[in-house]
C-alpha cells in the first residue's frame, strides 16, 4: 500500500503560531508529511502522528477540527531531552462512511506495524477505537486493550450503528483474541448494574475513578500491560479540560492524565496511544488542545527512557518473593532492582504460570494474606 493515498499532507502555513519557532521546537525536530515532502523511508520511525478528523458517529459536531488544533499545540512545544525518530503522516481521509474510516485506520496501523512504528493516534471521536481493534484482530495474537473512560462505552439497546456510546459492543462481540480489557476512571454515577455484571463475566478489569484518586500510581500496572491505550478526555474535570464531548465536574487532573501517558509510553507492550474526542469550539483559550498535545508529549517522554524488562528474560536483575498463603498455595512476585517496579505469577492449569504486572500495594496485600483482586481475576480467567 502507498500511505501517501491515505492521508492529506499538512499545510505548515495554516497554523497560527503566535510566536517564533526555534530550533528546540518539536516541528523543527520530527520528519513533516508536507505536499512538498511525500511520505517515505518509513523504516527510520519510531513513532508516527495520525490526525483522524472523523466525528459522524460523535456526540457533536466539531470534534473533527482538534488534530489540527493538537497539531499546532504540540509544534510549539520543546522536544524531548532524548531525541526519537518520529514523522507526522497527516490527517487520514475520511470514509464514505465511518466504517470506511474505520478500516483506512486498520490499513494504516497495519502497514506501521510492519515497520515496527508506534502511531499515536489524535481523535475524532473515540469509536476509532473499533479501527484500532480491526487491526489487532487481523494479527491474530492475544493483547490487551486499556481505555480511560468516566464511562464504559456500552449500549446494546443501540447496536445497529457503532458511535462513540456503543463502540464497545463490537469489540465484545467480534474479537477472537482479545485477552484483556480493562477500563481506568470508570464514575460511578455513570455505572450501569448490567455492564458490571458483563464485566465480572467477562472476568475484565474496571478500575473506579476513586480507587486512583490521590494514588495515581495503582494505574500503572494496567497500563504497563497493555497493547493499546485509548483515551477519552471527558474522564477529565470540566474545569481541568473544558473542550470536551461530555462535560463533567468530575474525573481525572491534568496532572493524572499526563501521568499516565506517561506510565503507559514507558511499558514494554504499548503498539497502539490515541486521543479521543476533544471538542474546540467548547474549548475555551485551546486548554484542553494544549493539555492533549502534553499528554502525546509525557506519552514520548516515557517511551524515550523505556526498558524492555520481564522476570522471565532477565531473572538476574530481579528479585523474588515467595509467600505462603497455606500449605499448598504460595504466591511469588518479583521486584525489579532497576526500576523498582513489581510483577506477580499467576498459576496456569497445565502450562507455564503467566507473570502479570502488578503493585508494590498487591505484594503488601499478600504479605497480610489478602488475595490481591488483580490476581485472583486473573488466575480465574486463565484458569
Amino acid at each position: 500500500m502507498t500511505l501517501n493515498d491515505y492521508f492529506e499532507p499538512i499545510s505548515l502555513e495554516k497554523p497560527e503560531y503566535g510566536g517564533i519557532l526555534k530550533q528546540n521546537h518539536f516541528c523543527r525536530n520530527i520528519t513533516i508529511h508536507t505536499p512538498d515532502i511525500p511520505i517515505h523511508n518509513l523504516k527510520k520511525f519510531k513513532i508516527a502522528l495520525i490526525g483522524v478528523p472523523e466525528s459522524r458517529a460523535a456526540f457533536q459536531d466539531g470534534i473533527e477540527d482538534a488534530p489540527d488544533i493538537i497539531r499546532n499545540e504540540l509544534y510549539r512545544l520543546n522536544f524531548l531531552e532524548k531525541k526519537i525518530n518520529i514523522i507526522d503522516l497527516g490527517n487520514l481521509k475520511r470514509g464514505k462512511e465511518p466504517k470506511d474510516t474505520y478500516y483506512g485506520l486498520r490499513d494504516v496501523i497495519l502497514e506501521l506495524n510492519s515497520y515496527n512504528i508506534l502511531p499515536i493516534i489524535i481523535g475524532g471521536s473515540q469509536d476509532l477505537t473499533y479501527g484500532i481493534f480491526l487491526a489487532f484482530e487481523y494479527f491474530k495474537q492475544p493483547y490487551t486493550f486499556s481505555t480511560i473512560d468516566y464511562q464504559i462505552d456500552v449500549a446494546f439497546e443501540t447496536y445497529n450503528k457503532i458511535n462513540y456510546q456503543n463502540y464497545l459492543n463490537s469489540i465484545i462481540l467480534e474479537n477472537k483474541y482479545l485477552f484483556e480489557y480493562i477500563n481506568i476512571g470508570q464514575q460511578a454515577c455513570f455505572a450501569s448494574a448490567d455492564n458490571s455484571d458483563l464485566f465480572e463475566n467477562l472476568f475484565y478489569e474496571n478500575i473506579r475513578l476513586g480507587i486512583l484518586r490521590n494514588n495515581i500510581i495503582m494505574s500503572e500496572p494496567y497500563l504497563r500491560d497493555s497493547d493499546i491505550v485509548s483515551i477519552d478526555f471527558s474522564s477529565l474535570k470540566h474545569a481541568e479540560a473544558p473542550g470536551q464531548a461530555i462535560a463533567s465536574p468530575n474525573g481525572f487532573n491534568a496532572e493524572d492524565i499526563c501521568q499516565m501517558a506517561r506510565y503507559a509510553g514507558f511499558g514494554e507492550n504499548i503498539k497502539v496511544f490515541g486521543l479521543f474526542d476533544i471538542c474546540p469550539i467548547q474549548d475555551h483559550n485551546h486548554v484542553t488542545s494544549s493539555l492533549a498535545a502534553q499528554v502525546i508529549w509525557y506519552f514520548l517522554d516515557g517511551y524515550s527512557i523505556r526498558i524492555d524488562e520481564m522476570p522471565s528474560k532477565n531473572p538476574e536483575e530481579f528479585k523474588k518473593f515467595i509467600i505462603s498463603l497455606n500449605d499448598d498455595n504460595t504466591l511469588i512476585f518479583y521486584k525489579s532492582l532497576l526500576t523498582q517496579r513489581w510483577w506477580c505469577e499467576v498459576p496456569v492449569r497445565e502450562s507455564k504460570p503467566r507473570i502479570i504486572a502488578c503493585s508494590e500495594a498487591d505484594y503488601i496485600s499478600a504479605s497480610k494474606h489478602e488475595i490481591p483482586d488483580r490476581w485472583l481475576k486473573m488466575l480465574k480467567k486463565l484458569n
